[in-house]
C-alpha cells in the first residue's frame, strides 16, 4: 500500500478535518486524485451514526437528553436535531463505517493502490 504522505496528500487531510471540525462539510477538488480522500473522509463514523439515530428516535422527538451509546457526550434532541439530520444524509451519500473501523482503515484501503 503506497504511503498516503507519499501521495502529497497530507495538507488536503489536514484541511478536510479542520474543515469538519468547523461544522463544514464538502470540498472543492482541484485534481482528480483528491477526490477519493475527500470520499473517503465524508463517510460516517459508527459514532457519529449512533448519536444522529438516537437523537432523531422516537424516544426523543419530544425533546429531551439522552446520554451517547459511546458514553462520552449527551445528546439533545432539539439542539442537535440538524446536525443528526445532515449526518444522515451524508451516510446516505457516503455510507456508514463499521464501528472497528477508522479514517485511517478507509483511507489506507485497497482503493488506492
Amino acid at each position: 500500500m503506497p504511503s498516503l504522505l507519499a501521495q502529497d496528500l497530507d495538507t488536503l487531510i489536514r484541511e478536510i478535518a479542520l474543515d469538519k471540525a468547523n461544522g463544514l462539510c464538502g470540498k472543492t477538488v482541484i485534481h482528480p486524485s483528491h477526490v477519493r480522500a475527500v470520499h473517503a473522509l465524508s463517510v460516517v463514523t459508527h459514532e457519529e451514526f449512533s448519536d444522529a439515530s438516537d437523537v432523531l428516535g422516537d424516544d426523543m422527538v419530544a425533546g429531551g437528553v439522552k446520554a451517547s451509546g459511546y458514553r462520552n457526550k449527551m445528546n439533545e434532541s432539539k439542539p442537535h436535531r440538524a446536525w443528526a439530520e445532515r449526518t444522515m444524509r451524508r451516510a446516505r451519500v457516503f455510507g456508514v463505517a463499521r464501528e472497528d473501523v477508522s479514517y485511517v482503515d478507509v483511507l489506507g484501503a485497497d482503493a488506492w493502490r
